[in-house]
């Protein structure tokens, strides 16, 4: 069985991709056909390299999931792989198996991770931190190039004609995790907090009526793709979820009476509470599909951008935040780049980005994105830490004091992008 030392530590729902069935006609309206496909592969390790980054085993299988759509024009590539982050070497090696695969452009192919922190981390070549099993490394990085290879190989054999629509729905499984301590704030669990319990789910139709799916981690993705049969291909983007937590937490996070911080671990007993939570968002996320409506002629685009932020001293290897604080100071830095992918799927906006922005600050995005559906997702092409919004700084939370970004960044970053999403998009029809 994995360690479960950070269990179900950080996921949340948010932005969540789907893909459905159901009987649909060929369009008519003389446009090339829309068209999509999906494949997914079990990342395996080898039982011989074990363990990997101090997991002794495996519960359940991790996989590599991607989509391939093409409207004529276009032509692109979400890929989820079951990591809890992605390093830039093994996002350009994915990229270069994809681009090989399926003949898509390095720009034009999405790689994010689910995050799952129940998976061991995979480190490119001089990265490694001192005391790592290069040879179990190895293997791992291997496994997910192979698994990557084999679902490119599987979307493209299913790329055909299909339908698309989107919609939304609700799933009350996260919590905010800025809690006020007397000591200053610190993770727990706040049912007061700012949440956002919002469902973004896309459903492709191929047009023979067989299915193809795609949504959250583990459990609601096996969930999801039971629902639909063994045809069906889930993936997950995480959404714009630095502030949430689990509502149930197997490793959940306490300050004791001095003011230091601890946990409290209920180890393999946790994998009921995944089980619970994965049906529960699964649910509605199949509750969420059935009711879409699908079109023929769904119109694609990607563009990258890049916006200016304001940043602050921060360094990755140092870990600032150990416990809460009553005070902080915060080391203002130089402006910084943002890199922002935005992609039109039909009516329905994708907004990716690297640091885990906190769920005001997605659902800012969304309320003023001139889009019917807006779908934020994090960790998009890398990782960089977290986004918080200006309150985070006053309260000196986890997320602040772990920020390379500067307080007022995610305010201006999302303006910022509401203004993209209005010039750079075609308007949806």
């Amino acid at each position: 069985m994995p360690s479960r030392r950070d269990f179900m530590a950080t996921i949340a729902p948010g932005a969540l991709v789907a893909l459905g069935a159901g009987p649909v006609r060929a369009a008519t309206t003389g446009k090339p056909a829309f068209r999509a496909g999906s494949g997914r592969a079990d990342i395996v390790f080898p039982s011989g390299r074990f363990p990997i980054d101090g997991f002794t085993g495996q519960h359940d299988p991790l996989a590599v999931r991607i989509v391939l759509l093409d409207d004529g024009t276009t032509r692109l590539a979400i890929v989820v792989v079951d990591l809890t982050s992605i390093s830039g070497e093994l996002i350009t090696a994915i990229r270069t198996i994809v681009t090989d695969v399926a003949g898509i452009a390095a720009p034009d192919i999405i790689v994010s991770a689910s995050h799952t922190f129940s998976a061991p981390h995979i480190f490119a070549a001089g990265q490694a931190p001192p005391g790592t099993d290069m040879k179990a490394n190895a293997a791992a990085w291997q496994a997910v190039i192979q698994a990557a290879r084999l679902a490119t190989t599987r979307a493209l054999a299913s790329l055909q004609p299909a339908r698309l629509g989107a919609g939304q729905g609700t799933s009350r499984v996260s919590v905010n995790r800025d809690v006020r301590t007397p000591y200053g704030w610190w993770l727990g669990a706040d049912d007061a907090g700012d949440t956002d319990p919002t469902v973004s789910v896309l459903r492709i139709d191929r047009l023979d009526g067989r299915l193809v799916t795609a949504d959250l981690a583990g459990a609601a993705m096996r969930h999801v793709e039971a629902r639909y049969g063994p045809d069906a291909t889930a993936l997950f983007m995480v959404g714009a979820a630095g502030d949430q937590a689990p509502y149930l937490q197997a490793s959940r996070p306490v300050v004791n009476a001095d003011g230091r911080a601890a946990r409290i671990d209920i180890h393999e007993a946790g994998f009921a509470i995944v089980d619970l939570l994965g049906a529960r968002l699964g649910a509605q996320i199949v509750d969420v599909a059935e009711r879409i409506r699908a079109v023929d002629t769904p119109t694609l685009d990607i563009r990258r951008e890049s916006i200016q932020v304001a940043s602050q001293a921060f360094s990755p290897r140092t870990d600032r935040a150990t416990g809460p604080v009553t005070t902080f100071s915060y080391d203002a830095g130089p402006p910084v780049a943002l890199p922002v992918v935005l992609v039109r799927i039909g009516d329905l906006a994708l907004v990716g980005v690297q640091p885990e922005l906190v769920a005001g600050l997605g659902a800012r995005i969304r309320a003023h994105s001139p889009f019917a559906h807006t779908m934020v997702a994090t960790m998009v092409d890398g990782g960089a830490k977290y986004m918080p919004d200006a309150r985070s700084y006053d309260r000196h939370t986890y997320e602040a004091r772990s920020s390379p970004f500067a307080r007022g960044a995610g305010e201006a970053a999302c303006a910022r992008i509401v203004a993209l999403l209005k010039q750079a998009l075609p308007a949806a029809r």
